[in-house]
């Protein structure tokens, strides 16, 4: 067996170490090795889950004699066993928080050589929940909606939280929504009932810790509901106010509208001045018209007040009377002056009578039936016959006594506008 070289090989025990913030930690190691440890040399490092990328020495022993590390591990950290031995277990006392990685043991005896010379441990430092703190968001008032909230500043691995009432059974309104992850428990449409002191707790796998909460609702005072239903009333009152104002101001607007419509259609009726002198009242009042053989009365136009009661018009001393039938054709002559003083002469020598009053005349035609005549042959014909025409004279006064109105029909059409 002499000469011959034999395989170092390193083994662990345990692959994961947990350990409470504050213990000691031992990370346990041994090699085996046919050579003598005179020439022994074990190095332990650490890769930090704080710091993947940058590697720590932890301890090492070398030519008989151990050196220290990274400076965090000074006083804390030493072989579990005197060394030189077949153990290179170590020790970490008061472990931290930062102490939380993956450590490896590099074992080479010379002149003993191996591929397995390495060993691989987990280190995890468990901290417990810190004192959690409470906390509480929304209103406190009557029928509203709050939440509660806990969480621990520390704690590994990560706390659980859960909320209860100490006064009450069940622990929390049924309309209570909790959520032990983060910590929060929602109480809806809280009411005095809701009042009362309230216990968080956060706990994980090595510890648990408390905080409490006092919960006092608001109840609303009288005052504020009558303030609250005066606000209402007064609200409802503006409302109605400004319907009004805004029905009031639709209504003067749309009247306003209708006249600026009624404004821009042209219809004005004018009076034409007093007609000219004429030197017969036939031309003022006279019409034609016809009639069937049964006589027929037509008006042959309107007649005017102002040219009844005048006395003062141009035509005031006009006057003229017609008659015609078919058996004699005989009409008075007439002659006219400007002045009132002129008096007119018949030709049988004879005097006028006294200015008769103002008239209207109305003409009538008559058609006789026709005249039969014998022909040569024996047969009968009708000779038609002249129509008669006949006149009369009505008096203002007549007029007026029957309801006669006087109307003044428009003679010309201007540019949209009665004339």
């Amino acid at each position: 067996m002499d000469g011959m070289v034999c395989p170092l090989e390193v083994s662990v025990s345990s692959g994961s170490i947990q350990v409470a913030r504050g213990q000691t930690a031992v990370l346990p190691c041994t090699f085996t090795t046919n050579a003598a440890l005179t020439n022994l040399n074990v190095i332990w490092m650490v890769t930090p889950l704080s710091n993947a990328n940058q590697p720590e020495q932890v301890i090492l022993y070398q030519g008989g004699q151990i050196f220290g590390g990274a400076p965090q591990f000074y006083g804390r950290v030493g072989f579990a066993v005197t060394m030189p031995t077949t153990s290179a277990s170590i020790f970490i006392n008061n472990t931290q928080l930062s102490d939380t990685g993956t450590y490896q043991s590099l074992v080479n005896n010379l002149p003993d050589r191996g591929s397995r010379n390495i060993g691989v441990i987990g280190l995890t430092v468990l901290v417990p929940p810190s004192a959690p703190l409470c906390r509480i968001q929304g209103s406190l008032d009557v029928g509203s909606d709050i939440t509660l909230t806990c969480s621990s500043e520390e704690g590994i691995p990560r706390p659980t939280y859960l909320w209860e009432k100490l006064d009450n059974v069940p622990k929390l309104p049924p309309t209570a929504t909790q959520d032990q992850v983060q910590g929060t428990v929602t109480l809806r449409n809280i009411s005095t009932v809701s009042s009362g002191l309230y216990q968080c707790v956060a706990s994980n796998a090595i510890g648990t810790s408390t905080c409490l909460l006092d919960l006092q609702v608001i109840a609303p005072h009288p005052w504020s509901i009558g303030l609250i239903a005066g606000a209402v009333a007064t609200g409802a009152v503006v409302l109605v106010v400004c319907i009004v104002l805004v029905a009031i101001a639709l209504f003067y607007w749309k009247n306003k509208h209708k006249e600026e419509e009624e404004e821009e259609i042209p219809n004005e009726i004018r009076e034409d001045d007093l007609p000219p002198k004429c030197s017969s009242a036939a031309k003022t009042f006279h019409a034609d018209a016809s009639s069937s053989e049964n006589d027929t009365l037509t008006s042959s136009n309107t007649y005017n007040s102002r040219y009844w009661n005048d006395p003062k018009a141009n035509h005031a001393t006009d006057s003229f009377t017609r008659f015609s039938n078919s058996n004699d054709a005989r009409q008075p002559t007439f002659s006219r002056s400007g002045s009132t003083s002129a008096r007119p002469v018949y030709a049988n020598g004879g005097h006028p009578s006294p200015a008769a009053p103002k008239t209207l005349v109305v003409t009538a035609s008559t058609a006789p039936s026709p005249q039969e005549v014998a022909r040569s042959n024996g047969s009968v014909s009708r000779k038609p016959r002249l129509p008669q025409t006949r006149s009369y004279a009505v008096s203002q006064a007549t007029l007026e006594r029957i309801g006669a109105v006087p109307v003044m029909v428009p003679a010309q059409s201007r540019a949209g506008s009665l004339v």
